[in-house]
């Protein structure tokens, strides 16, 4: 919950009394092993998913059953908070790591949203931002070359994971295979392999074992062509 406040804070200005509603709302914690689903796709929903720890991915298969990751959640992220409104997903969100998952009913969801009026705008402002975050994706995907797209990726992920406290200057984990993280890049594993060579030979960035080490931010950017700008990590007046 601390990582959840925490990225809340760098974005609104929250008070003491909005954090205690947020904290002390009746989440129920539990734990998923890699690889086990969190919520289905179609699924009737009832409760909103908080992510306090490890990685989720966000997939969806078309109707032959082939998986495509759409997108990643990291801790501190509401893994579904358009589902409160929709009552269901189109996409399964898939535990890749072990995790520990926070949920509130979405009545609750929603009785907090009336209690607050600063506590709606926040939740709203998050399915905002992960909107924009999949906007960049999917262009990212559509115009830059194979490196770049990974070198996008660590962009994304060292800043997001700075946010919440995980990234350090000794790297950050990324508990995604060589082959998850080619489907989320939509390139072949062979291909993925040779942008994580010509990442590291360049001295950019290592990753092995899932764990990731940025070792030139500044170059990394140059070459994704990275624009930090959709992530706003910024306070926003909402």
């Amino acid at each position: 919950m601390d990582r959840f406040v925490a990225k809340l804070r760098s974005r609104q200005a929250l008070t003491e009394s909005d954090e205690n509603l947020l904290r002390d709302a009746g989440w129920i914690n539990r734990r998923y092993a890699r690889h086990e689903v969190i919520v289905r796709a179609g699924e009737r929903l009832d409760h909103a998913h908080l992510l306090l720890s490890g990685f989720t991915a966000r997939a969806q298969e078309d109707t032959s059953g082939d998986r495509q990751i759409v997108g990643i959640g990291v801790a501190g992220d509401m893994l579904d908070v358009h589902g409160v409104i929709l009552g269901n997903l189109e996409q399964d969100i898939i535990a890749m790591s072990p995790c520990e998952v926070a949920t509130i009913t979405h009545a609750k969801f929603k009785e907090l949203t009336r209690l607050s009026a600063e506590i709606q705008k926040t939740f709203w402002m998050q399915a905002a931002i992960e909107h924009s975050i999949m906007a960049s994706w999917i262009q990212a995907l559509g115009s830059k070359r194979g490196t770049s797209k990974i070198a996008h990726l660590f962009c994304e992920m060292q800043l997001r994971l700075a946010l919440v406290g995980i990234a350090t200057q000794m790297g950050f984990p990324l508990p995604l295979s060589q082959q998850e993280m080619a489907d989320y890049a939509g390139m072949t594993h062979v291909h993925l392999n040779r942008c994580l060579k010509e990442l590291r030979e360049a001295n950019l960035v290592t990753f092995a074992s899932g764990w990731a080490k940025v070792l030139d931010f500044d170059g990394l950017k140059r070459l994704a062509r990275f624009d930090e700008a959709y992530l706003n990590l910024r306070l926003i007046e909402v």
